[in-house]
């Protein structure tokens, strides 16, 4: 009965042609999931350390002395909902999505409810998120595609294009070169346009290094075409007390 049993099942896969699979390509497939859920939360990471960045860094986290001038344009609420950049939210989700599927196929993935898988995935991206924004990850993603990336300003609602209003007093953007004879700077803004910056009885705020190459917001007025100036500057970063201006004092050899 046996032999009839196994000579059956030989003849089968002789008829129907069937292949021996190599026990290589099971190892690969595996693999090749976990490899899925792993960087599917990399990237999940990535994405909601970008979002954390992007929402911290806005003025109404900290910076109440500026934050009032928004407030009389826009209610508080709706400054926050803005605020929120839905657009890397949307890829943590698709991210941990991928991941569950990249976990499910493996090999004891099916044990698990989904509710765990997906709730897992995002805490493994929320743990990873914290430690790649000390290093300021979130911030480089973010500066980059602000720079070289024209949809992404369509896409998000973030603090650069607050500072890209200058016929409202607001100035922000990087410094391309300090004039400390003349006491004036040029400035790239959000858009990329340059502006000359008298800078010569601007208070500055404390921490802040007006050197090239660093991120400033500036208020003061326009003083012709892309010409400006400032009333007050500030580094891109947050947690400043006022102080008296301080002179830019000269290069040595000037």
């Amino acid at each position: 009965m046996q032999k009839d049993r196994s000579k059956f099942i030989l003849d089968e896969i002789e008829k129907r042609h069937v292949e021996l699979i190599p026990r290589w390509r099971f190892l690969v497939k595996r693999l090749g999931f976990w490899l899925l859920a792993a960087i599917s939360v990399l990237t999940g990471a990535l994405s909601m350390a970008t979002a954390i960045y992007v929402f911290l860094d806005n003025d109404f986290i900290e910076d109440h002395d500026y934050i009032n001038r928004f407030l009389i344009e826009r209610p508080f609420v709706a400054e926050v909902i803005s605020s929120i950049p839905y657009i890397w939210l949307a890829a943590l989700v698709l991210f941990t999505l991928v991941a569950f599927f990249g976990f499910r196929h493996t090999k004891k993935g099916y044990r698990y409810s989904a509710t765990k898988v997906i709730a897992a995935s995002l805490f493994a991206s929320l743990l990873l998120s914290v430690g790649l924004n000390t290093v300021d990850i979130g911030g480089y993603i973010h500066r980059y595609l602000i720079e070289n990336v024209h949809v992404y300003n369509n896409l998000i609602n973030a603090n650069e294009q607050r500072w890209t209003n200058s016929q409202k007093g607001l100035l922000g953007g990087k410094v391309i070169q300090v004039d400390t004879i003349h006491h004036s700077l040029v400035l790239k803004d959000f858009g990329k346009a340059l502006w000359r910056v008298d800078i010569s009885k601007a208070e500055v705020r404390p921490k802040t290094q007006i050197t090239p190459g660093r991120y400033l917001k500036i208020t003061g007025i326009i003083t012709g075409k892309r010409t400006f100036e400032a009333i007050a500057i500030q580094g891109w970063e947050k947690k400043y007390h006022k102080r008296k201006p301080l002179p830019l004092k000269p290069e040595k050899g000037t």
